[in-house]
This record gives C-alpha cells, structure tokens and sequence, in this order.
C-alpha cells in the first residue's frame, strides 16, 4: 500500500496484511497523485512543488527516474496500452502529454479550462477528460491530436472522475456542489445528479472528491471530504446505500484486487481509514504522515 503525504514530503509503504509501514520514500515537496504501470512494478509519483514526476521501483521500494512534468502537476493518468501520460498543471491551465518510453515531454495542451485537476483515459485509450475547478466543466481532450474536442458543463468545482458501466458513463464529483454528475459518454451529456444527504450534517461540509470503484460489487464509493464519510453508491440505479464514517477530510481512495477493503485517505487527521466492505464499516486507521492524499494498493 503506497501513500503520499503531501506535508510531510513523503510516500510511506505499507504491509498489505500486517498494515505496517515498512518503507518511507522522500520525495520533496508536496508528493499528490499517484499511479502504477500496467504489471504494478513500477510508481510514478508527481511532486508538485518541485515541477516533475518520480518513477519508483515498486518492488524495491526506491527512486529510479525524475520526469519533468511542467509546472504544479497534480493528477494524472496512463493510458492503458502504457505509452503515454497525461498530467494536470494546475496553475497553467495545461495538460502535459509525456512519452513513458523516453520520459521526456511531447506537449503542452494549453487552455484546459482552469484549474484543471482530475485527468482519466477513456478506457479505450482515445480520450482523456479533464475536470476544470474554475470553469465548472470537463475539457475532452484527444492527446493523440493534442486539441481539446468537448467541453461539458458540470456543476461547481469538479474535482475528479471515473469511468464506470465498462466506459459508458463518467462519473464527476462536484466538491462544492455536494453532488455527483453521471455523464453518458457516447452522448456526452449529463444524464443523472446524484446528492448526497447525511443527517447531522451541513450540505456544505459534504464534498465529494475521489472515487472508487468495486466493478463485481457494482458499487461506487465517494469520499465525501469535510463531511468525514465516503458515500456507497450503487453503479446501476445510482441509489445511494450508505454512508460510512472515516476520518477527517476523507480524500483518496483505493480497493483491493478481492474487492474486501477499501483503504481512504484522511488528509485532517493524518491516517488512513482501513474499511471492510463485506460489512461497511471503518475497521482501523493507521497514521501514516501530515495531509495524506493519494492511496494506491500494489495489485
């Protein structure tokens, strides 16, 4: 299990059975998303206030390469034949489109949108969707082409997606909204809202932010931020089925391969929420260092 820890400039690793943390990777500053290759034998990590990505051998645990990224890269993808990735510069309103093979940079795609974050290939690898916090949309990007063929208006402050139904919707988390855009990819609309509601609790300190996603459950989960809980959503009728109480600003989220836990990421109280999905309920948290952000688990 692979956390960064963006105040602390850290990724820790963890046991996958014990929990116990066995590496600490120093990273510099502000270590957010990150990703394995195809075989999970490597990690890339990006560092965004250094300006470049990290590839980490995932199997001894230490730095092979740095990959410049341009400037304040946040979220990324790999697209699933593994040749290139596509990362977000925030504070340039860019999508960098990087060679895996020679780890160099082919091009910057300015203009999308701004503040753009989340960043997903389509599963057949032809497209990336970007979410656009200050322009309430998502940019659909060709990074083959390099130029930007869509833009659907979401709700406010998107924050990340996920492509869910074997590509046939992308599922947009809307931070500040409270709620969750369903959008029909082969008509590129928006065709369901789902919200989230939790007695004793704000509409505004419910912000939804990551997902993810037990295919053979078909079942969503949502961190929802603020609100300390990660929503269970049922990926057919949208119906939501619980909510389940994790730490302080649950951010990050993985599952693992057997789909029997999913581990979150509680950036305010600086630990990880272990939670048991064949009963719904956080079972442990672990502390793993100041404001962790992105969970990965080595399949």
């Amino acid at each position: 299990i692979f956390v960064s820890n963006e105040n602390s400039d850290t990724i820790v690793v963890l046991d996958k059975i014990s929990k116990e943390i066995i590496k600490t990777i120093k990273t510099g500053g502000r270590p957010r998303d990150l990703k394995f290759n195809n075989d999970y034998s490597k990690l890339y990590a990006v560092v965004s206030e250094e300006n470049h990505m990290l590839e980490i051998d995932a199997i001894k645990l230490d730095i092979k390469k740095i990959i410049e990224t341009g400037d304040d890269p946040e979220i990324f993808d790999i697209d699933p034949e593994n040749k290139i990735i596509a990362v977000s510069n925030e504070d340039d309103n860019e999508l960098t489109i990087i060679d895996m093979k020679t780890k160099k940079i082919i091009e910057s795609i300015k203009d999308v949108g701004v503040e753009p974050e989340g960043v997903n290939f389509t599963p057949d690898g032809k497209l990336v969707y970007v979410t656009s916090e200050g322009t309430s949309s998502i940019l659909i990007v060709d990074p083959w082409k390099r130029k930007i063929v869509n833009e659907i208006l979401v709700e406010n402050r998107p924050r990340r997606g996920l492509f869910v139904n074997n590509g046939k919707e992308y599922w947009v988390s809307n931070e500040l909204s409270g709620t969750v855009a369903v959008i029909d990819t082969s008509k590129q609309e928006i065709k369901k809202t789902i919200k989230f509601s939790i007695d004793g609790i704000r509409d505004q300190q419910i912000t939804p932010v990551d997902f993810a996603y037990a295919v053979k459950k078909k079942l969503v989960f949502v961190t929802l931020g603020r609100a300390s809980h990660v929503a269970v959503v049922d990926a057919i009728t949208y119906e939501v089925k619980k909510y389940i109480l994790a730490g302080k600003r649950v951010w990050g989220a993985d599952i693992t391969a057997d789909e029997t836990e999913l581990i979150v990421t509680n950036g305010n109280s600086d630990d990880i929420s272990i939670i048991d999905l064949n009963r719904l309920v956080a079972i442990k948290d672990i502390p793993t260092g100041k404001t962790p952000h992105t969970v990965r688990i080595q399949k």
